[in-house]
C-alpha cells in the first residue's frame, strides 16, 4: 500500500532541513577557524595604531602650518649638512695627525692646518645649524604637527649637541692638541739631534783656536724649526717651544765648556786668604771668558737670530739672554765680582787691571750684541 502523499513530503522536508544544518554547521566552522586566524592580525593592527596616528597627525594640522613646514626644515638642513660635511672631514684627518712629523714634516703641518680651520668653520657655524634645528622643533610644537614623543626625542637630541658644541675643545675630540704635542716633540728631536758640543782643543792652546762659531744647524734643519714655530705660535704654544730650546741649546754649550775645568769659578770670597793665592786662576778666567764669548755665545746669539728672526728682535734676544745665563755666563761675572770683594792686597788692582783688559778685548763683541737688542 503506497505512502499517503504528506508523509512523503515531510521526509523530504527533513532531508532538506538535515542538509541544511549541515551546510550551515560548515560554514560556522570555517567562520570559526578563520576568527581564530584574524584575531593576531586585529592585535597587531592595534600595536600598530598609535604609529599610524602619530604618522597621520600631520595630514590633520593647518594646511598653512604643513605647507610652511617644508622652508623651515630646506633652511635648516643646508648649515646642518654643511657641518656634518666638516665633522667627517675632520674624522678624515685622524691617520695623518697620529702618525709621526718626521716622516712628511711639511704635509703633516699642510694638514694640521686643514684641521684649524676645519675648526674654526665648526665653531663658528655649530652653534648656528643647531639654531636652526631647535627652530624647526617649535614651530613643530607650536603647530601640534609632529608627534609629542618625537618632538622629545629631538629636544634631548638637540640639548646634547648644544652642550658638546659649548665645549669647544671636544669637538675635535682632542685631535688638534695631540697633533700639537707631536710638533713640540718633534721640535726637541731636531734640536737634540743636531746640537753637538764644540770639540774642545786643550784649555793652554785656546788662544791660539780662530775665533769661529761652532758648526750651526744644517739650513734645512733651520726651516723646520721655523715651520714647527709657525703653527705653535698660532696655537698659543711658543712660549713652550722657547722653554726646549733654551734648554736644548744651555745645555749644548755647558757640555761644551766641561773640558775646560772651570771648578774655580765657584770659589767664594771666604776661600782664598788673598788675590795673589788665586792668581793662576785669573789668567785662566781671561782665556776661558774670550773662549766662550767668542766661539760658544756667539754662535748661540747668531743661531737664535736665525730661528726666531720671523717673530721678532724681542723673542730671539730674550732666548739667547736665557741661554747665556742657564749655560753659565753669569757664572764668568760672577767669579770677576768675587775678585773685587775680596780684601784689599798690594796685588788686587794688578789683577783687577788683568779683569779689566779682559773684559775691554771683548768690549766690541758686547756693543755688537747691545746694539742689535735695540
Amino acid at each position: 500500500m503506497a505512502e499517503p502523499a504528506g508523509v512523503d513530503r515531510g521526509i523530504q522536508s527533513l532531508i532538506a532541513a538535515r542538509n541544511s544544518l549541515k551546510s550551515s554547521l560548515e560554514k560556522s566552522k570555517a567562520i570559526g577557524l578563520s576568527l581564530g586566524k584574524t584575531g593576531p592580525r586585529f592585535d597587531e593592527i592595534e600595536q600598530r595604531l598609535p604609529s599610524l596616528e602619530a604618522a597621520v597627525r600631520p595630514i590633520r594640522a593647518d594646511r598653512e602650518a604643513l605647507v610652511a613646514v617644508g622652508g623651515h626644515i630646506n633652511r635648516a638642513v643646508g648649515p646642518a649638512a654643511a657641518v656634518l660635511k666638516v665633522f667627517d672631514a675632520v674624522h678624515g684627518l685622524e691617520k695623518s695627525l697620529l702618525s709621526d712629523p718626521r716622516n712628511d714634516l711639511s704635509g703633516y703641518l699642510s694638514v694640521l692646518k686643514r684641521l684649524e680651520e676645519a675648526l674654526r668653520f665648526l665653531g663658528e657655524n655649530c652653534g648656528l645649524a643647531i639654531q636652526w634645528l631647535e627652530d624647526i622643533v617649535e614651530y613643530l610644537e607650536d603647530h601640534s604637527v609632529a608627534d609629542e614623543k618625537f618632538l622629545s626625542n629631538l629636544k634631548k637630541s638637540l640639548k646634547g649637541l648644544r652642550e658638546f658644541q659649548e665645549e669647544k675643545a671636544r669637538l675635535d675630540g682632542g685631535l688638534k692638541d695631540a697633533a700639537l704635542d707631536k710638533l713640540e716633540n718633534e721640535f726637541r728631536r731636531l734640536l737634540q739631534d743636531n746640537s753637538v758640543p764644540l770639540p774642545m782643543a786643550s784649555p793652554s792652546s785656546l788662544g791660539d783656536q780662530p775665533c769661529i762659531a761652532p758648526s750651526q744647524l744644517p739650513v734645512t734643519v733651520i726651516h723646520k724649526l721655523q715651520a714647527i714655530l709657525g703653527r705653535l705660535r698660532a696655537n698659543n704654544r711658543l712660549d713652550k717651544c722657547i722653554s726646549v730650546y733654551v734648554e736644548v741649546r744651555s745645555s749644548n754649550v755647558r757640555a761644551s765648556l766641561q773640558a775646560l775645568d772651570l771648578d774655580y769659578l765657584d770659589i767664594s770670597v771666604n776661600e782664598f786668604n788673598d788675590v795673589q793665592s788665586i792668581e793662576g786662576y785669573i789668567a785662566q778666567w781671561g782665556n776661558h771668558l774670550e773662549f766662550a764669548v767668542k766661539h760658544l755665545f756667539e754662535a748661540e746669539f747668531k743661531l737664535c737670530n736665525d730661528v726666531f728672526e720671523r717673530f721678532g728682535s724681542n723673542v730671539w734676544m730674550d732666548c739667547f739672554s736665557k741661554i747665556a745665563a742657564q749655560a753659565g755666563m753669569l757664572a764668568f761675572l760672577q767669579f770677576g765680582k768675587t775678585v773685587t770683594d775680596s780684601k784689599k792686597d798690594p796685588i788686587k788692582l794688578l789683577k783687577l787691571l788683568d779683569i779689566f783688559t779682559s773684559l775691554n778685548k771683548l768690549r766690541a763683541d758686547f756693543n755688537r750684541r747691545a746694539s742689535r737688542e735695540k
